[in-house]
């Protein structure tokens, strides 16, 4: 197995955008607080897009944490909208 690690100061390696974007939606994936499916990852030059619709504005905060940090993203673009709840609906009326 190999590991590679990085020193304080070393800069990530250079990913396209296509390598960040399916590192991003492996992340988002991985992350037990997202409904399966319900965000999408688009890069363009180092900016991460996502997009989608959660339930919870919790969600939509965790989606950008948790890709924020990875090697090569320059910023997070945070298009993901919050889906009304039943109960939230019936309560405008």
């Amino acid at each position: 197995m190999n590991v590679s690690r990085q020193r304080p100061g070393d800069r990530a390696p250079e990913l396209s955008d296509a390598e960040l974007a399916y590192e991003a939606q492996v992340a988002l994936t991985w992350n037990r607080d997202l409904p399966p499916g319900a965000v999408r990852a688009s890069a363009l030059a180092g900016w991460l897009t996502l997009s989608g619709e959660v339930l919870w504005h919790c969600q939509r905060q965790d989606a950008a944490e948790c890709v924020r940090h990875l090697p090569g993203v320059v910023g997070v673009r945070n298009d993901i909208t919050l889906r009304p709840s039943r109960a939230s609906v019936k309560d405008a009326r």
